[in-house]
């Protein structure tokens, strides 16, 4: 039988600890906190971006070769300008598209494409005008562009690799390998803390990386609240019990 721990029976003081040793500790400036959150931003998206367009690059491969280097070769100028060139090249994007995400596709389109007919997309206005473009959203076609989405260009490895699930992870991993530091805290000097002074565990980590959800679904007050509270703690310093400090000179 499951049997709750004494130290979670009743009320205590526990949470509201400060450990002895922080008090008087310098606190750092919004300045310094958002300076290092916009570096370690910067750095989160690079390595992201690399992620994501290797992966991208490796599922187009694996679906055709060749139609990346096609693609590079119609935007250098390189290839053939007519348009029975560029109708092939938008039928095997459209075919590709038609395997990876088959709703994005009309029942009239899905016909045309699955028997290769170049000039009934012709009909459907799909010629030399046709656009292809990103978004972040599904993948949509129309008559006048194609919007690959993630779950075209990521294909299987979408569902692991996504903005918000490598943010936490991100900085989850680098506050408890580096003991409340990121690279960008510890390029300008700064480092989270547990109030009560005890090492920052892996839930504490976590728990800071995923209450900065908290913060900006405040229309990011939650960020802002560093400004005026008494430690500079924001929503996911205080849903952590942590405070972001400037780190002793060795």
């Amino acid at each position: 039988m499951l049997r709750i721990p004494e130290c979670g029976r009743y009320v205590s003081q526990e949470p509201a600890n400060i450990a002895t040793h922080l008090l008087g500790h310098p606190l750092a400036t919004f300045r310094r906190q958002t300076c290092a959150f916009l570096l370690d931003l910067l750095l989160l998206s690079l390595v992201f971006g690399t992620i994501f367009t290797s992966l991208t690059l490796m599922n187009i491969n694996e679906g055709d070769p060749t139609l990346i280097p096609r693609i590079r070769a119609r935007m250098s100028g390189a290839a053939p300008a007519d348009s029975s060139a560029f109708g092939k090249l938008a039928l095997d994007i459209l075919t590709l598209v038609e395997e990876r995400v088959p709703l994005a596709l009309d029942c009239d389109l899905s016909e045309l494409v699955a028997a290769r007919d170049l000039e009934g997309l012709s009909r459907e206005s799909l010629d030399n005008n046709l656009m292809v473009s990103l978004t972040s959203g599904a993948t949509r076609v129309d008559t006048e562009q194609i919007l690959l989405g993630s779950d075209f260009l990521l294909g299987r490895y979408g569902s692991f690799l996504g903005w918000g699930a490598f943010f936490v992870a991100w900085f989850t991993l680098w506050s408890r390998l580096l003991q409340g530091r990121t690279p960008g805290k510890a390029v300008f000097g700064l480092e989270a803390v547990k109030l009560d002074g005890k090492p920052l565990s892996w839930w504490d980590a976590f728990s800071r990386s995923a209450g900065n959800g908290a913060s900006a679904g405040t229309l990011l007050l939650g960020y802002f609240e560093a400004i005026w509270h008494p430690n500079r703690q924001a929503v996911h310093d205080r849903i952590s019990n942590t405070v972001v400090v400037r780190r002793k000179q060795a």
